[in-house]
């Protein structure tokens, strides 16, 4: 009896094992494709970013009230890094690198977007 509850425990490992390898191939294969990183700056398109080519590089936009953004790019994916708005969120948003994901600062009318192809299914499409 005890040796069919070591090959119990020993196949629901495997099985465990191969479900999360499945799904690591998985949603890599949903992410491959040019990703593009966009900046916004007072509404307007202020620059296009190519992720999967850039290097690791900072970029620091000033609008016109003379409020600023510091965007970092690094391995295909980027943030805000610094902000002079009161709250921060924008901040502490974190890394974006997948198609559809964005980081917006209200107060400094500015705001970054990935867009990309993704083979994503979510809720609405089918």
């Amino acid at each position: 009896m005890k040796n069919l509850n070591y090959y119990i425990m020993a196949g629901l490992l495997a099985l465990v094992l191969i479900s999360f390898g499945v799904s690591h191939l998985v949603r890599r294969q949903m992410t491959e494709g040019e990703l593009r990183l966009e900046i916004y700056a007072d509404g307007q398109l202020y620059q296009t970013i190519n992720l999967s080519e850039a290097i690791t590089e900072e970029i620091k936009i000033v609008n016109a009230d003379g409020h600023y953004n510091v965007v970092e790019i690094e391995n295909g994916r980027a943030r805000i890094k610094e902000a002079d708005c009161p709250n921060q969120i924008c901040v502490r948003a974190g890394w974006i690198s997948q198609p559809g994901q964005i980081a917006v600062c209200v107060p400094n009318k500015f705001n970054i977007a990935v867009k990309g192809k993704s083979n994503k299914v979510d809720a609405i499409s089918y």
